[in-house]
Order: structure tokens, then sequence, then C-alpha cells
């Protein structure tokens, strides 16, 4: 039987930071490579999961088991989106070891010392530790770790119940009263004082640009100092480098473009804000349905299947708001629009981040529902990532609005909970609209006909997938080393018995040198076709981390797993699950061994099946439907 153990070594909260610390004892299973430890909040029967960061996990010398030490500062004011809970704040641990999940993990709390084989069965209103005092002539003394926990902790109290493995925060609220009333000032006067300043600033570097010019031409020919030195003989180029740093340093950032605009779009942010308030005093529009997305100019994805049930009642006022341009979150018009929108629009749809989302906060009468992009859950995002290189803080308001999140299945709604810092309870497992293509046999032959009226040399051949996702944190840095896979060698190695179909992520730029005499059997379709559409006509899939298993495996399309940087990736990215139990395919760290499962057939097909089962509930192709009933649900409401 799995058993976990867990001490606590630290737990010290400061005004409403919370620092915690443990370790954690259990069977040690070498295939594990990444444990997972959650921390579960609980509040007025809401809940919020969030990662207790993993900082060191190791196998203990002649033991069968292992250690896993967490440490983080959660911030307890941030923990549930909006306003401050009144009432007390539980929270229990999860671990999720391999195959093995314990829901809650039960604990004794020790002091920030060493204890030596610790007494598991403690009574729960007393704790006994050893405490190793520096004068080595003292005996260890026995504390009561309660009372000195307090002494540590200002406008809270802490309980410990052991026979439930949850520990609850008691807020004093008349000693946390003076302090919260000067944050609620602070949230109101910091922002206008902060917009104005930067207006008053900004007024002002543009009456005194006429003294910035003459300051940067006497720098320029040496009559005062330069504040960066610059080609001595270049006297214009100069001259623009030294006005060009005077008016900078002046209102206090680049003059590049992307600075720019971001030091003028806080005040204006804040002045259409206002209309934004005005709107929200008046009913909302009760039968208007917005669609936005930040990603696309034209509906497609999950938007376009839901929207097209939905368009068939004449009852529903539909408004759209859509862009592809990164920099279409600046933009005064889409600013605008989505203030205007936002504020009126009974039911709000979105299937990716929206940046604009953060910037004003969401009315009760609206409901907004998140329908991402992706399948399943496979790397993490979001504040699962949180605590690592590239995360979002906790205090990031990212995602943590939305009112529903759909989801392939059961199995994946704590991770996309986690992940987006919403209620488990308000993810729901309708099915991803845009895999109910997978479920039409009549669309399935018609991709299959346009597929083979484009490429007709393919139609009597085998076709092998490729289809890797991106390295980096995101569209900005995104990259596939291709100079790892050799298209020309695995074609030839492989005595061309597969055509191989190559499709990137669209973040990546880069692209496969094909000689020109294989063009016909070697085709990159990054840019031109659907990744779900050349999945019809795969006879195999090579892929690394990316989601594109979840839809292969509706298929039922045997898969290899190409991951020469696998373990890498674990520690910048990681997955939900333990990366070498969780995919439907075989392995392999090198072309050499990519070529022989493909000549010897070694796929590991069987692991499909299992796959698709424990992260899709229904197979029915009717998950658009179950969408389109959510939003007609809270229309009527």
């Amino acid at each position: 039987m799995f058993e976990a153990k867990m001490v606590i070594n630290r737990l010290n909260i400061e005004k409403d930071s919370m620092t915690i610390s443990a370790a954690i004892s259990c069977p040690f299973d070498i295939d594990v490579f990444s444990p997972k430890v959650k921390i579960v909040f609980e509040c007025n029967g809401v809940d919020r999961r969030l990662p207790f960061l993993v900082s060191n996990y190791y196998h203990q010398k002649n033991s069968d088991t292992c250690i896993i030490v967490c440490e983080y500062t959660y911030r307890l004011d941030k923990v549930f989106f909006g306003d401050f809970p009144t009432l007390p704040i539980s929270f229990r641990f999860e671990l999720y070891y391999g195959d093995h999940e314990i829901k809650t993990i039960p604990y004794l709390v020790s002091s920030n010392v060493i204890v030596e084989n610790p007494d598991w069965e403690l009574d729960e209103n007393y704790i006994e530790y050893e405490c190793y005092s520096p004068d080595l002539d003292r005996e260890p003394e026995e504390l009561d770790f309660e009372d000195q926990m307090r002494t540590e902790i200002s406008f809270y109290d802490v309980e410990f119940e052991y026979e439930n493995c949850k520990i609850v925060v008691l807020r004093d609220d008349q000693r946390a009263l003076d302090s919260e009333s000067f944050a609620v000032r602070s949230k109101v006067i910091v922002p206008i004082c902060r917009a104005v300043f930067s207006f008053v600033r900004t007024v002002l570097a543009i009456l005194l640009f006429p003294y910035f010019v003459i300051d940067g031409l006497l720098a320029a020919m040496d009559f005062t100092v330069r504040r960066k030195a610059t080609d001595y003989y270049n006297i214009p180029r100069n001259w623009y480098v030294q006005s060009k740093l005077n008016i900078s340093s002046f209102i206090k950032t680049s003059l590049r473009k992307s600075k720019v605009l971001g030091n003028l779009r806080e005040p204006l942010i804040w002045l259409l804000s206002l209309r934004y308030k005005r709107l929200c005093k008046s009913p909302v529009v009760k039968n208007r349905v917005t669609i936005l997305s930040g990603r696309r100019d034209e509906i497609s994805g999950n938007l376009e299947f839901v929207y097209n049930i939905l368009k068939e009642d004449p009852n529903i006022e539909f408004k759209f708001l859509l862009f592809s341009d990164p920099a279409g979150h600046n933009k005064v018009r889409n600013i605008v629009k989505f203030f205007e929108l936002y504020a009126t629009s009974r039911v709000v749809l979105v299937d990716d981040y929206f940046r604009l989302l953060n910037v004003v906060p969401k009315r009760e009468e609206t409901k907004l529902i998140q329908l991402w992009h992706a399948c399943g859950a496979f790397k993490t995002f979001g504040f699962t990532r949180m605590g690592k290189k590239g995360g979002p803080k906790q205090t990031d308001t990212n995602h943590r609005m939305y009112d529903y999140a759909i989801v392939s299945g059961q199995e994946i709604a704590k991770h996309y909970a986690e992940g987006f810092g919403i209620p488990e309870s308000h993810v729901v497992a309708t099915g991803v609209p845009r895999t109910d293509i997978f479920m039409s046999p009549s669309y399935a032959e018609k991709v299959r006909a346009d597929f083979y009226e484009k490429h007709p040399q393919l139609k009597d051949k085998k076709i092998m997938l490729v289809a890797p996702t991106f390295r980096g944190n995101g569209q900005m840095s995104a990259y596939y080393p291709v100079n790892k896979l050799n298209l020309l060698d695995i074609y030839n190695s492989t005595g061309g018995e597969y055509a191989l179909i190559v499709k990137l992520h669209p973040f990546c730029k880069e692209r496969f040198d094909v000689p020109e005499e294989l063009s016909d059997y070697i085709i990159d379709c990054s840019d031109d076709a659907e990744l779900n559409d050349l999945l019809f006509v795969s006879d195999l899939v090579v892929t690394d981390y990316s989601s594109v298993v979840f839809e292969a495996s509706l298929l039922d399309i045997p898969m290899l797993f190409y991951v020469f940087d696998l373990y890498e990736y674990i520690s910048t990215r990681d997955f939900y699950y333990d990366f070498e139990g969780f995919v439907p395919g075989k392995i392999v760290f090198s072309e050499k061994e990519l070529v022989e499962a493909i000549i010897n057939k070694d796929f590991e097909h069987e692991k499909v099946a299992g796959f698709k089962t424990k992260f899709f509930d229904e197979f029915d192709g009717k998950s658009s439907e179950r969408v389109a009933e959510l939003v007609r649900s809270l229309l009527k409401d």
C-alpha cells in the first residue's frame, strides 16, 4: 500500500504572507522523475489549488523511501480572486507520485531543526519534538509549537486538525482592520495618482522639448558632459542620442515605441475605465453573446463550433472582437470596443489568454466562459508554473475571472482549476467542441478527398506526420531545433515506406531543408494546413510534447515520442503527469532509436485505448451542443 507522511518544518505568517516548508516521505520509484505536490485552500465551500513548489527530491540511502522537500510563500489575501474571505481558510496537501495520488497527506509539525525518528502517532492537541539548543550541555526541550508559532503570526491564528489532515488559518479581524482599510484606500488612490503623474510628466516633457534638444546638441559638441559615450566624430548621431536620452530619463521610460505606448496607455485606460464603470450601472443586454479572441482575425476553432450551433437561434445577439495582432490589446479602438461589450454582454466566450480581461473587473451579471484551445492536460500552464522561470506570480489576475472553463473530461478538471486559478466546480467536462469532427465520418471523407486531390502522389503511400511543439517561453522566443531531426535520413533509412508530412507549431519560424528531388514525399505543411485535418490521413504520428496526442488518440493512430531533451524540458516546463508513464506510445531519445522503432513497427500502440478513455468522457460528437446548452442556460437565467 502506498503511503506518504509529511513534516511541516516551518509555518510563518507575516502580514498576509504565509511561508511554509515541509518534507514528505513516501516509497521510492526509480521511474518517477518529477513528483507533484499541491496545496488546496478551502473557504466557505470554495476551493483553490496551487502548486507547492518542490525544491529537492532524493532517494534515501539504504532505504526504499524518498524525500520530497517543498517550500513556497503564499499571499493569503490573493488565494481567492476578489474580496478577502472573512471566514476561516483551511488547507490540505495532495501528492501525485507516478500513478499514485494521495488527496490528503497526514502531517506533524516540527521546528526548523532535524527531527530524529519522529513519532507519527502524535496527540492532536500537543506537539512534542526535540529542540536542539546551541548549548550542547543542555537537554532537549519539550515545547508547545502552537504557542511558539502564534508569536510569529500577525492578524492570524492557526489551528491544526490532524484527524482531517488540514490546517486552519483564522483571521483576527480587529487587528487586521486598520491594515485592510489602508490597503483599500491604496487600491483606489495609487492608480489614480500614478496615472495623473504619468500624464503630467509627459506633458512637461513636450513643453521642455526645445531645452532637451539644445542640451543634446551642446553635449554632442562636447560643451557639456555626454550622458552616453558615442562616436566622437558623428555629431548628428551624437545629437540624436543625447537628446533622446534627455527625454527618456525625464519621463522615466524608454522612447521605444512599445515603452511609449505603455506609458501613455495607463492614464488612457484609467480614463476609459470610467466609462466602463458607468456602463456597468445599466442592466446587461440579456440576449447578447460576445466572442473574443486575441489570436485570430476570423472566428475558428472551438469558438466557431459553438457559434455555428447558437447562430440558429434568432433571439441571440452576437458581437465580435477578433484580432491576431500581438499589439491589438494596446490599440485604442479595441480597448474602447472591449469595454463596451464586456460591460453590456450577458455571456462572453474566449478561447485563449485575453489580456484586456485583466484591465477592469468583470461585473457579476456577465458570465465569462473559457473555451481553451487545447485538449487534455499535458504541459503545465498558468498558475501551475508559479515559482518557475516564466511562470506567473500569485498576485497576477490572469484567467482568474472565468465563471466556467470547458474540458475534455473530469480527470483533468483539477489541473485546469489549478492552471486558471478558479474553483474546480467552475470547470465543466462538456468535451472540446472542435473534437466533434473526429466522430464525423462524412467530415473525415471530405478531408481525405481534398488532401489526395492536392497530393495525388501520396494516395497509395503511408504517411508519417511529424508534429513537434516549440521550445522557449512563448510566442516571442519560440523555436524548434531543426538540426535535431534529419528528415532525409529518416526517409532513406526507413526505405521510403512513409511519406513525411511536417507540421511545426505556428510560433516556430524555422523550416526544414527538403531536397528538391524528394519534395513530393517530404512535405512541409506548417503554413498551409490544419493540424487536425492532417491526422485523418496519417498512419503514424511522431511528436514530443505536443497536445496533438489527444486528438491522435481519438483516431487510434500509433505514436512515437522523440524527446532528445526530455529531462531539460521537465526541469523548465514540466507536465501534469509523469511523462514516461503518461504518453500513449514508445519514447525514443535519439534519431537512431526513432528509425529502429519505425522499421520494427515498435509503437507500443496498445497504450492508446486506455489513454483515450482516461482523458475523454464522451465520444458522441456532441461537445459543441453541450457548450451551447450551457450558454443558453445562462441566457435564460
